[in-house]
């Protein structure tokens, strides 16, 4: 990974049972995403119509086009975490080996940068999202109920 380019200290560090747990902890909330990602890639669908005649456009189509690209990043993280868990063994087999565990857990510290960053971004476009979806459909009962009158 990038651990050439980044040195880093530790001042408290996890044992590897506390890393798996994370690791799962990890590949269950990316699992959730993606299940809420077809939840939402379904929402905005569905109110294709709502969504063209009562907001903007572009903003509309930037969100659909954000939230496209995080599907094609769930995988590759996937696969990290995969290769991270697998990589654990390193600290338990009871070989010495410094430099492998020092790597090891340099790679887990970015691999935690990563999920974050990934997990915030993730988080502002649902969140625009379901302001979106909350304004069209504010507007659209608004204008039932003054066609109602």
């Amino acid at each position: 990974m990038y651990t050439n380019q980044y040195k880093f200290k530790y001042l408290e560090w996890h044992s590897p049972e506390e890393i798996h747990e994370t690791t799962i902890k990890w590949q269950s909330e990316l699992d959730f995403i993606e299940i809420e990602w077809h939840f939402l890639q379904e929402l905005l669908s569905d109110n294709t119509l709502l969504l063209l005649s009562e907001t903007d456009f572009e903003k509309t189509k930037k969100l659909i086009s954000e939230l496209v690209s995080y599907k094609k990043v769930i995988p590759e993280i996937r696969q990290l975490l995969e290769q991270h868990r697998n990589d654990l063994e390193v600290l338990v087999d009871g070989i010495n080996e410094r430099q492998k565990e020092k790597a090891f857990k340099d790679r887990h510290l970015l691999l935690e940068l990563k999920i974050n960053d990934f997990n915030e971004q993730y988080r502002q476009v649902k969140n625009a999202i379901f302001d979106v979806m909350k304004t069209s459909l504010k507007k659209r009962k608004q204008k039932t109920l003054l066609s109602k009158r």
